[in-house]
């Protein structure tokens, strides 16, 4: 029989069945039930529930419902009740059990499923906790198991500084529950929770008086100290640990220990013997040092340091912030006074990342608004400063702007300017912090136009007034009221400010920053601006002045300045006033390193140099310690500057001046090295300066700024010869003139002679830089005598103490080429100089001086000449040696990778090598400049001497070794320069070694056997595979070197009448045209010698495969053997010497691919290619450009390729424009065939200034040469104007057929046919691409012309030419107008045949919409046809004047076209007859509907009847009195008429513009180039400047008409009594012209009701007025039907009205709408209820609109509005953050309410906020200041509609 069932099991069943539906709170009268209808006792039911609350199998998996969780806390509230009805040892030792087997598991599931039940376990376990009097208990339990559970998961040990954490050791329970530690996110919740509710009982206690009265409240106190402790200990190590850590610390812990420690204020431990003490301010100092660690750290510690104090901040600002800084305590660690604390948030508030600045800003308002409220602030007054210094802030009512007014307005709604408008501005601290805060806000947040109002209302603010106490005593105060109570803190505040508008994402917003900042009259702030932090002004003010934005008119027309620029050098020189010459070297210094550690544009870096000189030309004074205000800023800013020497500044001026390189404009590099030498005068001394270091400065200035008559050669020269030397031996010229002694005798290692290229290049660097300054320094002989002398002592020893290898003799040559090379620099540019200067002068003398030094030189060298050439030819030997085995390279030249080429020798061979060459280099330029400068015969021996040298190098034969080659390579290195000097030389003597050196003894002399002889046996060295790929390469380069100087030598023996006899045979046919097959990789059949080099030359010899270097040289080569072949050949065709089709094919391909291999386009090698393969002689062969079966001929298809790679460099198009035109020019029977060429050009538009191109030009003498030798330009004056310009390209296609016209009368018959024939196809062409109709028949020009010249109408957009519509400025608008400009100049090729044609096509484009610029040249090219063509006017104008369908756009041109027909007709008798036939046609359109043509047709007929009114002709004699009368009232009209008299004064002078003389020539187009040089050269035509007037008139009448509408609704809407007024009649009235629709209506017996009698009888009125009534009843019935509905939709309708008339965004206001129809609002007010037509509108409204009562209020009329709302009984309300709003929950709104909504970003402005009765804002706990405006409405509309739906 089974045991009946225990009554506590049955009352355990009972219980469980109903946990999961009642509440926790019901759980105890439960409970007492059970047990009073059982017979268990409590203990045996607490056991029984006890035992039953083991974790089931879904508790084990975590899979708990929230059912179930709610269940286990009303399972453990039954526990607690039953606890507490034990004796209290009981309870305590079960209490011990609940908390382990209960609360623990209940804890850890409780957190993870949902938070808020946290909070109920929490309360539930301390309510029982504190019942049961065992707070010890629960501190040796669950505290100390939750702190182990956060040490574990930070992985920390057991430490000593814990109060809790031992204590569970202790502790009686069951091990296993160590086993299951909690998360360090759920163990930090609940360590929170138990502090808050903790803290809670202990303030109730000790409200109560009890804390110390009984020892279970000590308990509670004890713990909650202790448990503050160990969570402070557990807050700071979580700080010092990774992002999670710190995360979880600050969200979870921070608040409520703060909220802790203003409670305990203080808090004593003991451990062991060592007592220690915790305070609110200790505990701040260690959040202060964590933050401080991570502030050094990444970004992430940055944000999470801000987001520490932010929280800090907010916890003090929200709870107990009065007792954490009360009086009551003397602070130990005050944060205001830490000056880290404010250099950090300064930091922060200027950082790049945005949540940092935002981070930042937030810890500074909530720390500002913390601590300006705890007491006095040491507020201090300040002493008003003037106004004078802000020229901007004085800007008149007059001169403000539109845009500004408004700006100014809005700035104002927010606050802006509100602390200006006391007497006394900015008269404390806390007035600076709100301006700061306001304008760092504005910067943050806020658009372009309040930014600018906030710094034109308040940055002047913190400049007017400054404290009465001196500045230098600010030390005084305490750090937090130094921030903003002194000078000091003060700039160091506006900085912050002024460094982020510097880097201020929207341009206009830095632009406007920085002008602020410049805008300042920093002379009359000498102590503000030296007081500005040093750090801000090397920094965020440099980087700010290299934007691009700040100088928009640098570089404008030429004029390298900007008022930025201006403006920076103002403030730098103030800046640097008061400094000693210490100091100033210091600052000088790290201005100019900024160029080295940033990367600067053109403006920028020309702005630093500004600033740099700036600051440098400033008085010096004493270095007296504290002796100026500037030195105590140095103290105040930890700006101590360190000693700075004069060698690092000037290093540091070298890299300024270095950059300037990269800018090759020489106009912009003056302007910047100017200003680098005049720092370097006014700081250094060059005496100071070691050689070298000056030397190198000195290479950076560009030398054509350092030579004679160069604008900085005075300067330098001043500053190079001082007169402070302390010694005279000490002297720079004494050091330049022991650098050769020093430099000969220096060695590079010691024991060691080997040297190689490298150190060769820097050897002759280095002395060509001496030989720079040497002759900057001095040119007098008295000085330069010692250095002749050391020349002629060490020459005439070469071959004695000099021994060959050793690098005395090569330093030696390179000393004396560098003097030669830089006295035949400054002789060229005298002689240049002299032949441009007419007077007589210094200059002159100066010239004959250098002369006289020339002379003096050539002697001295002319003396050891021998001896260099006896030194030489052992040198020499080198080349020729035979038999030698290659040698082990060094592994430098093994592993090398990438750079120059190095010489695959030995070193030792490598020296000897460069010996040589440079022996024989330095041996030809001396005999060149003695040649030159000494007279008699001596040269003879030289020239021997490299004549032989020549003949030797070219006639060896190459060793088959690597290093044989590499010896061979280097004489012909030896041979170039030789040949380069002889082919220069003034000189036939080497022509007489030539002559006696042929061996065939013909009867004319010939280079022939030289040059065969030379290409020969080079291109078998190139080809034999030896030589390695880059080593083939430098040969390559040697080699058209070679050949070129060679060729050169025709052109001084045309220049030399004594060789004119040998001119005509220096060089054979065959010869030259084997060059010329040398170049394009053939071979000539005439040529057989070496036939086995036949197949290797197509692989290696061609001009595809040369390198860059090559490629002047091979080009000139090419061009020489065209000239030379045309020459030989009596200007005939080239063909007939062999050079065929094919040939020039492959020229132009070849020349083609090396051009695109080119990495830069540079001018030099452009000109070469244009003038090589477009020669002269080719280009008049019609064969090289005619398309046959192979494709377009050779010249045809480069012009091509040309053209259409000129898009991608604009200098090659211009080039090539330059070069064709002329070449056009001299063979106009070519022009057929490039058509579309034609048409590119004349399309064809690119940037409007390349500055590199004419830095090229005047700077590179290459470039220079090349642009020379090109086809001369048709018209030089406009090359001169345009050749820089996107407009030269169609400009010179313009000049080309202008001067073809011009000749077309001058020159032969069949000459001309062919230009005039040529000028109508591309007019022609043109039209057509611009109508777009039909092709024209080349037949009715030419029948011999092919037809696919026609094609070309692909190659360009046609249809864009043909468009109607586009915009303006477009790169349609642009083609068009030049697409017109080019046909006004071909006008004058317009003859009987082609008439017809063009005028069709001209009526077509007239009858098209085009824009004015564009049909002005339309109109300009009608007339001029209608001028040539007198009968067409009248024949083709009349029909379209008679036509009633034309549009009005295309009559306002004929009214044009005809006017000036009549005005410029050449012949009187066709003027008179345009008179009598088209004016008449005009005058009808004199009352045109049409404004524009109205207007523009009555100047006109004006201009013709004041000229032409004397002429007129009345043809019969009856009409010819009122005729007169007529046109005579209507010409006094016009002209007396104030609104004709405006508008043609508004245009005076553009009617005059037409003169058909100049219009259709290019200066008559293209004159408005300075005028309206922003596009295309066009300037404004007349019929825009009408519209302009027009619209400007419209315009002003608009205003009128709106400002007058405004008057009559104020007037409308002004307050009046309505006593009888329901309040919301005309918001509940959406139909209102449906209810009043009967007013609307006549009926249609009313309208006549006399003739109605009339006509029907009594029958049909009977009839009538029956069906009125019926009518009658119907209305009644409808106006019922929509009464009663009004009366529904009131009575449904909440009396609240929406003011949304300042929000102006469309899906702001169509939510707006929805919101208002779902809350059943009674009325919207929009500004304009035209938007309900929008689509987006609509898409988002879904009909809203059409339930909703709406009102149109402007905004000017809101003010109105309100207040007639507030006299109807209305209460308005803003949503709105003000000082004086109330949150929105503790507000209640009448029943009767007008919300009014402010602007997206603004809110309400100003001047409404004093009309409203209340303002209410919505509780924010983000760090985002405000919400969505249609956000935050329907908020509002929610509340107004919780309080009063459903209430009486």
């Amino acid at each position: 029989m089974a045991s009946p069932p225990d009554p506590s099991e049955r009352a355990v069943a009972a219980l469980q069945s109903c946990f999961r539906s009642l509440p926790a709170d019901a759980v105890p009268a439960v409970v007492d039930c059970v047990l009073a209808s059982s017979a268990a006792s409590p203990s045996q039911l607490f056991r029984a529930l006890l035992r039953s609350s083991s974790p089931s199998k879904e508790q084990q998996q975590g899979v708990q419902s929230q059912s179930d969780h709610h269940a286990d806390i009303s399972h453990a509230a039954a526990l607690c009740h039953l606890l507490l009805s034990d004796s209290p040892p009981e309870a305590k030792d079960a209490l011990r059990t609940l908390l382990w087997s209960v609360f623990l598991p209940l804890l850890r599931d409780a957190i993870a499923i949902q938070p808020n039940l946290l909070h109920q376990v929490i309360a539930l376990m301390c309510d029982a906790v504190s019942k049961s009097r065992s707070w010890d208990l629960l501190a040796a339990t669950i505290v100390p198991f939750c702190i182990r559970s956060s040490a574990v998961a930070m992985g920390l040990s057991a430490d000593d500084d814990s109060m809790l954490y031992h204590t569970i050791i202790e502790a009686d329970f069951a091990g296993e529950n160590l086993s299951r530690l909690l998360p360090l996110s759920r163990a930090s919740s609940v360590l929170a929770s138990l502090l808050r509710d903790t803290l809670e009982r202990r303030r109730t206690i000790l409200s109560a008086g009890l804390l110390t009265s009984q020892d279970v409240a000590g308990d509670l106190n004890a713990l909650v100290h202790n448990l503050t402790w160990d969570l402070c200990t557990l807050v700071l190590k979580m700080f010092a640990h990774g992002h999670e850590y710190r995360s979880c610390a600050a969200r979870i812990l921070l608040q409520p220990l703060l909220i802790s420690l203003a409670d305990v204020s203080c808090i004593t431990a003991t451990f062991g013997t060592v007592q220690q003490k915790l305070s609110r301010s200790g505990f701040l100092e260690c959040i202060w040092n964590s933050c401080i660690s991570l502030f050094s750290l990444g970004r992430g510690e940055r944000l999470d340091a801000y987001n520490i104090l932010s929280l800090y901040f907010s916890t003090l600002k929200l709870e107990h912030q009065n007792t954490v800084l009360g009086a009551d305590e003397v602070q130990e660690f005050d944060l205001r006074n830490v000056d880290d604390f404010w250099d950090e948030l300064r930091k922060g508030l200027v950082d790049k990342d945005s949540l940092v600045r935002k981070q930042a800003f937030y810890v500074l308002k909530i720390s500002l608004s913390i601590f300006t409220s705890s007491g006095n602030d040491g507020t201090q007054h300040c002493s008003s400063r003037s106004l004078a210094a802000f020229p901007a802030q004085a800007k008149s009512n007059a001169a403000v702007t539109k845009r500004e007014r408004w700006a100014n307005k809005e700035a104002k709604s927010l606050g802006v300017g509100e602390m200006g408008q006391s007497g006394e501005p900015c008269s404390s601290g806390q007035d600076r912090w709100k301006v700061f805060l306001l304008l760092y806000e504005m910067l943050q947040e806020y658009g372009t136009h309040l930014v600018e109002a906030a710094w034109t209302h308040q940055v002047v603010l913190l400049f007017e007034s400054t404290p009465q106490s001196d500045y230098l005593n600010h030390t005084s105060h305490r750090t937090f009221h130094s921030q903003m109570e002194s000078l000091d803190g003060i700039l160091h505040w506006m900085a912050v400010l002024w460094e982020r508008g510097f880097t201020h994402d929207n341009p206009q917003v830095r632009c406007l920053v920085m002008q602020s900042f410049l805008d300042i009259e920093w002379e009359h702030y000498k102590v503000c601006a030296q007081i500005i932090p040093r750090g801000f002004v090397l920094g965020p003010l440099i980087r700010g002045l290299n934007d691009v934005v700040h100088h928009k008119d640098f570089g404008i027309g030429g004029v390298y300045n900007s008022k930025t620029m201006k403006g920076a050098e103002s403030f730098f020189s103030t800046y640097g006033q008061n400094l000693t010459r210490r100091d100033r070297i210091h600052l000088v210094w790290s201005l100019a390193s900024a160029a080295k550690q940033d990367s600067f544009g053109r403006a920028g870096l020309m702005t630093l140099a500004f600033c740099v000189a700036s600051c440098a030309c400033q008085p010096d004074i004493n270095d007296v310690q504290c002796a100026t205000s500037g030195n105590e800023v140095a103290k105040c800013n930890g700006d101590a500057p360190g000693e700075v020497r004069t060698a690092d500044l000037l290093d540091a001026l070298w890299i300024l001046s270095e950059r300037s390189k990269q800018h090759f404009n020489p106009k912009y590099r003056l302007k910047v090295c100017e200003q680098v030498v005049k720092v370097a005068t006014s700081l250094i001394s060059a005496t100071e300066i070691p050689l070298n270091h000056l030397l190198h400065f000195i290479s950076t200035i560009p030398r054509e700024f350092t030579d004679y008559f160069g604008p900085l050669r005075v300067i330098g020269q001043k500053w190079l010869v001082q007169k402070k030397e302390c010694s005279t031996g000490n002297t720079l010229l004494n050091r330049l003139i022991d650098f050769p002694t020093t430099f000969v005798k220096h060695k590079q290692d010691e024991g060691s002679n080997l040297f190689d290229d490298e150190d060769v290049g820097a050897w002759e660097s280095e002395a060509r830089r001496w030989a720079r300054t040497l002759l900057l320094v001095t040119s007098e002989e008295q000085y330069l005598k010692p250095i002749f002398l050391f020349l002629e002592a060490y020459c005439y020893k070469l071959s004695e103490q000099c021994p060959i290898g050793e690098c005395i003799p090569i330093k030696l040559f390179i000393i004396v080429l560098s003097l030669i090379e830089e006295l035949e620099m400054r002789q060229k540019k005298l002689d240049y100089q002299n032949n441009t200067i007419l007077e007589e002068g210094s200059d002159r003398v100066n010239g004959l001086g250098n002369h006289d030094l020339n002379e003096k030189l050539a002697e001295s060298l002319s003396l050891v000449l021998e001896n260099m050439v006896i030194f030489s030819k052992p040198s020499c030997s080198v080349f020729w040696l035979r038999n030698i085995e290659n040698i082990d390279l060094p592994y430098s030249i093994k592993g090398k990778l990438g750079g120059p080429s190095q010489r695959r020798l030995a070193t030792s061979i490598t020296s000897t090598v460069l010996q040589a060459i440079w022996s024989v280099r330095c041996i030809s330029s001396v005999a060149l400049w003695c040649n030159d400068y000494s007279s008699g015969d001596s040269l003879s021996s030289t020239f021997c001497f490299l004549w032989d040298f020549c003949w030797k190098v070219i006639q060896h034969s190459t060793n088959a070794t690597e290093t044989g080659a590499e010896l061979h390579l280097a004489a012909y290195e030896a041979l170039a320069y030789v040949l380069a000097v002889l082919s220069s030389a003034r000189s036939s003597q080497f022509l007489d070694f030539v002559e006696g050196k042929k061996t065939n003894q013909a009867d004319k002399f010939s280079l022939d056997i030289l040059v065969t002889t030379f290409l020969n046996n080079i291109n078998y060295l190139l080809t034999d595979g030896i030589l390695t790929r880059s080593r083939r390469a430098v040969l390559m380069n040697w080699k058209w070197l070679c050949v070129d100087s060679l060729l050169s030598i025709s052109h001084w023996c045309s220049k030399d009448e004594s060789q004119l006899k040998r001119l005509d045979s220096l060089f054979s046919d065959s010869t030259l045209k084997y060059i010329f097959l040398d170049v394009i990789e053939r071979l000539c059949p005439e040529i057989t010698a070496f036939p086995s080099t036949m197949s290797t030359l197509l692989n290696h010899c061609s001009l595809e495969n040369a390198g860059e270097n090559s490629v002047l040289s091979i080009l000139r080569c090419v061009r020489s053997v065209f000239d030379l072949l045309h020459l030989n050949t009596g200007y005939r065709n080239l063909t007939s010497v062999g050079i065929s089709y094919e040939m020039m094919m492959q020229l132009a391909r070849s020349s083609w691919i090396l051009h695109l291999s080119c990495n830069k386009r540079r001018v030099a090698p452009i000109a070469a290619l244009l003038s090589a393969i477009l020669h002269p002689a080719i280009f008049p062969n019609l064969e090289m450009h005619q398309t046959n079966e192979k494709g377009p001929g050779p010249l045809k298809w480069f012009i091509e390729n040309l053209l259409n790679e000129g898009s991608k460099s604009p200098r090659t198009i211009r080039l090539a424009a330059l070069h064709l035109s002329g070449l056009w020019l001299m063979y106009p029977n070519t022009l057929r065939f490039y058509m579309e060429e034609l048409k590119l050009l004349s399309l064809y538009g690119s940037v409007a200034f390349d500055e590199d191109f004419e830095a090229e030009l005047s700077e590179n003498h290459e470039a220079r040469f090349e642009v020379s030798m090109l086809a001369q330009s048709p018209d030089r004056e406009f090359t001169e104007v345009f050749i820089n310009t996107e407009l030269y390209a169609r400009v010179s296609v313009a000049v080309l057929f202008h001067q073809l016209g011009k000749q077309i009368k001058e020159k032969s018959r069949l000459k001309s046919e062919e230009a005039l024939q040529s000028g109508k196809l591309f007019l022609l062409r043109l039209l057509d691409s611009a109508c777009v109709h039909q092709v024209i028949s080349a037949s009715k020009i030419t029948g011999a012309l092919p037809l696919d010249v026609y094609t070309f109408l692909r190659q360009v957009n046609d249809k864009d030419l043909s468009k109607e519509l586009y915009k303006k400025y477009s790169s349609v608008h642009r083609r068009k107008v030049r697409v017109w400009q080019m046909i006004c100049v071909l006008s004058h090729y317009v003859e009987d045949d082609i008439v017809g044609e063009v005028t069709s096509s001209t009526h077509i484009c007239l009858y098209r919409n085009n824009l004015p610029a564009v049909r002005q040249y339309l109109e300009t090219f009608a007339i001029l046809i209608y001028l040539k063509f007198p009968i067409l006017a009248e024949e083709q104008l009349i029909p379209i004047f008679r036509d009633k369908g034309m549009r009005q756009q295309a009559l306002s041109s004929y009214v044009f076209i005809a006017a000036n027909v009549i005005l410029h007709s050449r012949q009187l008798t066709s003027q008179i007859n345009h008179l009598n036939h088209l004016l008449p046609l005009i005058l009808p359109f004199l009352t045109s509907h049409h404004h524009s043509l109205r207007g523009f047709t009555q100047l006109l007929v004006h201009s013709v009847l004041s000229r032409l009114w004397p002429t007129l002709q009345l043809k019969t004699s009856e009409d010819a009195v009122f005729e007169r009368r007529c046109f005579q009232e209507l010409k006094n009209y016009l002209a007396e008429n104030s609104d004709c008299a405006r508008l043609r004064a508004s245009i005076e002078g553009f009617l005059d513009v037409f003169d058909p003389d100049l219009s259709g020539t290019p200066s008559g187009i293209f004159s408005a180039r300075s005028e309206a040089s922003d596009f295309e050269c066009v300037p404004m035509s007349v019929m825009e400047r009408v519209i302009d007037f027009l619209n400007d008139v419209r315009e002003d009448l608009r205003h009128s008409i709106a400002k007058d509408s405004a008057t009559i609704k104020n007037e409308d809407l002004a307050v009046e009594e309505h006593p009888n007024d329901g309040g919301m009649s005309e918001l509940l009235q959406p139909s209102q012209d449906a209810l009043n629709f009967q007013k609307k209506i006549t009926p249609h017996s009313h309208r006549e009701p006399e003739q109605s009698n009339n006509r029907v009888g009594d029958d049909d009125v009977s009839r009538l007025i029956f069906e009125l009534e019926e009518d009658d009843q119907l209305f009644n019935l409808a106006i019922e039907a929509r009464k009663h509905a009004v009366e529904t939709i009131k009575q449904s309708q909440q009396e609240l009205i929406v003011v949304a008339s300042l929000v102006d965004r469309i899906p702001n206001l169509a939510g707006l709408t929805r919101t208002c129809e779902v809350f059943k609002a009674g009325g919207l007010v929009v500004a304009d209820k035209s938007v309900v037509e929008d689509k987006q509108f609509k898409l988002i409204s879904v009909t809203a609109e059409k339930w909703v009562p709406m009102v149109e209020v402007p905004v000017a009329n809101v003010k109105a509005y309100l207040e007639k709302k507030r006299a109807e009984g209305y209460a308005v309300v803003g949503l709105e953050q003000t000082a004086q709003s109330k949150s929105l929950e503790q507000f209640a709104f009448p029943r009767r309410t007008v919300l009014v909504l402010g602007r997206e970003k603004e809110g309400i402005p100003a001047e409404l906020i004093h009309v409203l009765d209340a303002c209410v804002e919505i509780p924010q706990l983000g760090v985002v200041r405000s919400l969505n405006v249609h956000v935050s409405a329907a908020i509002a509309v929610w509340e107004y509609t919780r309080q009063h739906y459903n209430r009486p």
